[in-house]
């Protein structure tokens, strides 16, 4: 979450893009909620997630909730496609 003059912003980030070639859907446990900053830095790889939710490629863990349970297919599926390892 950023907060700017207009106050906070938050955007949803997709694990697998929607469009070709890698047709994700748009569902719930395909979704982050991250600032605009994050959100492009996720896009372009410039970090994953680990399966322990660890953060590879920026400091942190990422922070759940039970509300909002998140496919362990679709963190794999960018981890593989977007990852530095």
């Amino acid at each position: 979450r950023r907060v700017g003059p207009p106050g906070p912003s938050a955007a949803a980030a997709h694990f697998r893009p929607l469009g070709d070639p890698h047709n994700g859907p748009d569902v719930l446990a395909h979704l982050l909620c991250l600032c605009p900053n994050h959100h492009v830095l996720f896009d372009l790889g410039a970090f994953t997630i680990e399966e322990d939710l660890a953060l590879d490629g920026h400091p942190g863990t990422l922070k759940t909730t039970p509300k909002h349970a998140i496919s362990s297919d679709f963190i794999a599926y960018h981890r593989t496609h977007y990852g530095t390892k």
